[in-house]
């Protein structure tokens, strides 16, 4: 399977978390949480249009002010998603600066905190001083807080101490795979139109709907979607990308990972502590890198990405990977006091 979705751990293992994904061919990116973003240069901060937000520590969400900042005198707009109270915590935030000189830019960011009601919207234009406008209240089913016609993103809570995190799923809802040497077999040449195409796939569009295809020998040909379908492409199970972080080590927890990462294609989960040190991830509320690993093993993932290590392993920097690989891997539990 050729990936549509394109992650990056923004500050490695032991860094801020932030995972930014980008999205193929659609110039754009989706941002998990927002630590540090300065390892992000502004080409790809500029990318990005919705940021999904696990909880408001400080690192997970300091890198906003740099994301804040990249974006203001555009004519862009940011999306966030996160925990109840966010809404008020970034109007807080926001109030914390001046701003007397942003009159008439355009740059707007809206907060949607999901609650068990539903999802709460505020947006803060730049242009009003980013003083919340317009409230309303959005259904939610399921935990899904965004859809499009290419990808959905659903939400789990997870407890972590005495407050949530969310964890997400970024999900294709049908892959799409271009068969090359039938593109070749045909005499279509490759482009943007592939993507054009793909967009009408997933749009459920009329299979009589014509589609203009570019030609090898040069000039255009016609042809109808559900035809060209048949002739180019396959469809299989969509890509799905499982985001994990500060949670504690329970049960409640353990069975809500389960279920939003089943079968993920990528599960990027965190793993602060070794097993032996059990004890103190329970205190700290984090996973230890054998849970992380057993958990993706458990899960049927694909793929298996730690992170959020705690800086107490930095002298054995690759101590907590090789242990969540080898939970991943069916090995032997380590024993923990």
């Amino acid at each position: 399977m050729r990936s549509v979705f394109f992650p990056r751990l923004v500050n490695g293992p032991f860094g801020d978390p932030a995972l930014h994904v980008r999205l193929a061919y659609r110039g754009e990116a989706l941002l998990f949480d927002c630590g540090d973003l300065h390892a992000l240069p502004p080409g790809e901060l500029l990318k990005t249009r919705l940021l999904f937000l696990s909880h408001a520590h400080i690192d997970h969400l300091v890198g906003f002010d740099l994301l804040l900042r990249t974006f203001l005198a555009r004519d862009l707009s940011l999306l966030m998603y996160g925990p109840a109270g966010l809404a008020d915590q970034m109007a807080a935030r926001l109030q914390g600066y001046t701003w007397n000189l942003v009159d008439g830019y355009p740059f707007a960011l809206t907060v949607r905190e999901w609650l068990p009601e539903g999802i709460r919207e505020v947006s803060f234009p730049a242009g009003r001083a980013f003083r919340p406008q317009a409230e309303r209240l959005l259904p939610c089913e399921d935990g899904v807080l965004h859809t499009t016609p290419w990808y959905r993103v659903r939400a789990t809570p997870l407890i972590h101490g005495d407050i949530v995190s969310l964890a997400f799923a970024l999900e294709e809802p049908l892959h799409i795979a271009i068969h090359k040497d039938a593109l070749e077999r045909f005499g279509f040449k490759p482009g943007p139109w592939l993507g054009h195409f793909k967009d009408l796939v997933l749009q459920k569009a009329d299979p009589r709907t014509p589609v203009r295809i570019p030609l090898l020998r040069g000039g255009l040909q016609t042809a109808p979607l559900g035809t060209l379908l048949k002739q180019i492409a396959s469809t299989e199970r969509g890509m799905k990308i499982v985001y994990v972080t500060d949670c504690s080590p329970v049960f409640g927890n353990f069975r809500r990972i389960l279920e939003i990462a089943a079968d993920a294609h990528l599960l990027s989960i965190e793993a602060a502590f070794a097993h032996r040190d059990l004890q103190r991830a329970r205190l700290r509320n984090h996973l230890t890198a054998w849970q992380a690993g057993r958990l993706a093993r458990l899960a049927r993932a694909a793929r298996l990405q730690v992170f959020h290590h705690s800086p107490r392993y930095q002298r054995e920097p690759h101590a907590l990977s090789r242990e969540a690989r080898a939970a991943f891997d069916g090995g032997t539990k380590p024993a923990a006091p």
